[in-house]
C-alpha cells in the first residue's frame, strides 16, 4: 500500500519534470508544478483507493487543488498560471484508458471499447472542469478584489 503510493509519487515528480524540460517551461517553475502534480496525484490515489470517492469525483477534486495551487504559484512568482498548471495536470492524465479503448477497437471488441473510451472522456472533462472552475473564480475574486481597492 505504501510502497505503491510511493512509487505512484515518484513517477508523477518524474513525470512532471520531464515534461516541465520538453515544454521548456523555465527552470524556476518545473520545481513547484512538479511537487504541486505529486500532491495532486497523492491526493487522487487517497480519495479513490482509500476514502471510497468515485473515481470522477476524485479526478474532478485533485485537478482543483491542483488548479489552486497554481493559480496562487502564478501570482507568487509574476508567471501565467498555463505554465504551473500543464506540467501539473500530467499524472492526472488518463493515457491507461485510452490505451485500453484503442487496444479493444484493435481487437474488435466494441463494448470494451466503448466502455474504456466513455470513462477516459468522463476523465478529461471532470479534470477540464475542475480546472475551468478554479479558473473562472480566481480571475471573478481578483476582479472583485482589484474593484474594491480602488
Amino acid at each position: 500500500m505504501i510502497r505503491s503510493l510511493l512509487i505512484g509519487c515518484i513517477g508523477a515528480f518524474g513525470g512532471t519534470v520531464g515534461f516541465g524540460f520538453m515544454l521548456n517551461a523555465p527552470r524556476r517553475v518545473v520545481l513547484p508544478s512538479s511537487l504541486t502534480a505529486v500532491l495532486g496525484y497523492l491526493l487522487y490515489d487517497l480519495l479513490f483507493r482509500f476514502a471510497g470517492q468515485s473515481l470522477i469525483f476524485s479526478y474532478f477534486f485533485a485537478t482543483v487543488v491542483i488548479s489552486v495551487i497554481c493559480e496562487i504559484a502564478a501570482r507568487v512568482m509574476r508567471m501565467p498560471s498555463t505554465i504551473f498548471l500543464l506540467s501539473a495536470l500530467v499524472p492526472l492524465v488518463p493515457g491507461y484508458s485510452f490505451y485500453c479503448a484503442m487496444l479493444a477497437l484493435v481487437e474488435n471488441d466494441g463494448a470494451a471499447a466503448a466502455s474504456h473510451g466513455l470513462m477516459a472522456v468522463q476523465i478529461v472533462a471532470a479534470i477540464a472542469v475542475g480546472a475551468a472552475v478554479t479558473s473562472v473564480a480566481f480571475r471573478s475574486v481578483s476582479g472583485y478584489l482589484r474593484r474594491a481597492r480602488g
